[in-house]
């Protein structure tokens, strides 16, 4: 990209509510920092935890402590966003009407969820949990559901371990154990209680991170039991090289049990926190955890080369190590989509319309396949400039041009036609270019009331791209029979 994009990232965490929505953040915003402008956005973080993020961002903006009940808690970003931003919400906090507010300035929008507690007026939720259901959410018609571990927030030194040979580790049998940054129940202290009571481990690894209240009295507890080995604050290289040592571990269903599953081995998932559900059930029904009850049973058992490749061969079924590639392609076209904007065409963009309308993919796809002569295409060009009735536009992505879209206006029904150039088909521009060509011909003719446009049953693309741009099957057209006739109902306010 030329100019990078910037992205203000949005999350809070602390040592009361844990540091699991920044920690995820953060994730995505190594994925995505090389290509955008990185910012996190959040509230009254403490020293430790802005030096965290320092390290990753390319700014930070500090907000002042505000409840989600007050009303300027919907408007906290409001100074720092307009359409040219993309905004990351990850929070239980971002209802509705904090999406709306950030869609009124403009803004491209993100959600990190595992939820699904309220509507959705984002461009993409993302939902890294397995089994979610896209039934499970309520969504404007344009927003993209990204689900399940596809789409991990794994952090570069995890992805690298999904990609890497992984066996059992050899030696005295190790466990880790990591129920989060925070852990503000004291889970891990019940974790090493229950272990003392199991056989044939010898040694115990325990990771807390820096927002974790109990250190003092963990370092009590472990006074005397050289087998348990105490681990603050690690760096996440630091983290991978202890889990490959560690054959088995013990974490809360959270972000942390997917990246030992990154690693891999044999995984006892505890669900600490309701919005851990979803996790726990996919981790658990597809084999890639035990459930924590399961603990004593299965280590005293022991650890055997057929139990761990089991584990670990359900493990890489999900956990591929491409979740950053797929996120960065889909960041793209967020930012094309960002980037588009629209001019209405003139006398010296005949040639290009000419050239884009005999392509030949083009051309397979209309209903009049036939090539256009340039004498008639001519003719019909002048007449839809000087045709009051036509609003014929072209759409640029950084001044390029990407697409040209037409409405042919009749009796307040606008009926629409348009076409995206090669080398930008593919990118998930056709419903950006159906939403700002509606935009535009609204803002020059208030007076229409129905748009419609009529979509070859071959032609998935487009079928997707009038379905995300809130478009409803309709009646289909008496000329056109076998064409699906999409209709969308302007509101008479």
């Amino acid at each position: 990209m030329e100019q990078k994009r910037r992205i203000i990232f949005r999350a809070d965490g602390n040592s009361r509510i844990g540091l699991g929505h920044v920690t995820r953040s953060l994730a995505l915003v190594h994925m995505l920092r090389q290509d955008f402008e990185c910012v996190f956005a959040i509230q009254a973080p403490d020293q430790a935890l802005q030096e965290r993020i320092r390290e990753v961002c390319q700014g930070i903006i500090i907000l002042p402590p505000s409840d989600s009940a007050e009303q300027r808690f919907t408007h906290e970003l409001s100074a720092y966003i307009s359409d040219e931003e993309i905004v990351v919400l990850d929070g239980y906090h971002f209802d509705t009407a904090y999406q709306q507010n950030i869609k009124d300035k403009g803004a491209a929008l993100v959600c990190l969820d595992d939820i699904h507690a309220y509507p959705f007026v984002a461009d993409a939720v993302l939902n890294q949990a397995g089994g979610i259901q896209p039934e499970q959410y309520q969504t404007a018609s344009y927003t993209r559901l990204l689900l399940g571990p596809a789409y991990a927030l794994l952090r570069p030194a995890f992805l690298e371990a999904a990609r890497a040979k992984r066996a059992l580790p050899g030696g005295e049998l190790r466990v880790l154990v990591c129920m989060g940054g925070a852990d503000p129940d004291n889970q891990t202290l019940q974790a090493l209680e229950d272990l003392q009571s199991v056989g044939g481990v010898q040694h115990v690894d325990v990771v807390v991170g820096s927002a974790y209240a109990r250190l003092q009295e963990l370092k009590d507890w472990k006074k005397h039991k050289p087998n348990i080995h105490l681990h603050h604050d690690l760096s996440a290289q630091g983290l991978r090289r202890l889990m490959g040592k560690c054959a088995a571990a013990i974490t809360s269903a959270s972000g942390i049990s997917y990246e030992y599953a990154s690693v891999g081995g044999l995984l006892f998932v505890k669900q600490t926190a309701d919005n851990q559900l979803g996790i726990h059930r996919f981790l658990t029904t597809e084999g890639i955890a035990w459930d924590y009850e399961a603990l004593q049973e299965q280590l005293a058992a022991g650890i055997t080369e057929v139990n761990f490749k089991a584990c670990l061969q359900a493990q890489r079924r999900h956990f591929d190590g491409k979740s950053d590639e797929r996120l960065r392609r889909f960041f793209y076209t967020l930012h094309l989509n960002a980037s588009l904007t629209l001019r209405e065409a003139g006398q010296e963009d005949l040639m290009l319309l000419f050239e884009w309308a005999n392509d030949p993919e083009v051309r397979s796809r209309s209903f009049n396949p036939q090539p256009i002569p340039l004498e008639d295409h001519t003719r019909w060009f002048r007449s839809k400039l000087e045709n009051p009735d036509t609003k014929l536009y072209i759409a640029e992505v950084n001044g390029e041009p990407a697409a040209h879209i037409r409405f042919e206006v009749e009796d307040n029904t606008a009926t629409i036609s348009y076409l995206i150039r090669d080398g930008f088909r593919g990118k998930g521009l056709g419903h950006a270019v159906l939403q700002k060509g509606i935009q535009r011909l609204l803002q020059q003719r208030p007076d229409v009331r129905l748009v419609e446009g009529l979509v070859q049953q071959e032609n998935v693309a487009s079928i997707r791209s009038f379905e995300k741009a809130g478009f409803s099957y309709a009646k289909p057209d008496g000329h056109h029979p076998q064409a699906h006739r999409f209709v969308l109902v302007r509101d008479g306010n």
